[in-house]
């Protein structure tokens, strides 16, 4: 009876954990709407995260507590996005920071004296 009881409380517990979490999915795309490859998105306040696939698409587990979705990419404006009920999210991420000049340094060059 008492192995019984045992069991029963681990199968109860381990379905509270994986009932704790919901999975998401989604897209990450440009202005264009060109997927982007390697967007990364990461659960705020967690180290939960994912990058995306070569169309721009994802899945995601999100934890109890989970509230925003940080998504980040280079050349991109980092956007933070909140965890609602929906399982589905489309994202369209914003050109960041341009560079519009470029310098170019040399180091170590030693001259021949003369």
């Amino acid at each position: 009876m008492q192995r019984f009881l045992t069991i029963l409380a681990l199968v109860f517990g381990l379905t509270s954990v994986v009932l704790a979490q919901r999975s998401i999915t989604g897209s990450i795309t440009d202005s264009a709407g060109e997927g982007l490859i390697g967007a990364s998105i990461l659960v705020q306040g967690t180290s939960t995260g994912t990058v995306t696939d070569f169309d721009g698409n994802f899945s995601l587990s999100v934890p109890e507590g989970g509230k925003n979705l940080l998504i980040s990419y280079t050349g991109f404006s980092t956007q933070t996005v909140p965890v609602t009920a929906a399982s589905t999210y489309d994202i369209v991420l914003s050109e960041g920071v341009q560079l519009s000049d470029v310098v170019v340094t040399a180091l170590g060059i030693s001259r021949d004296e003369k």
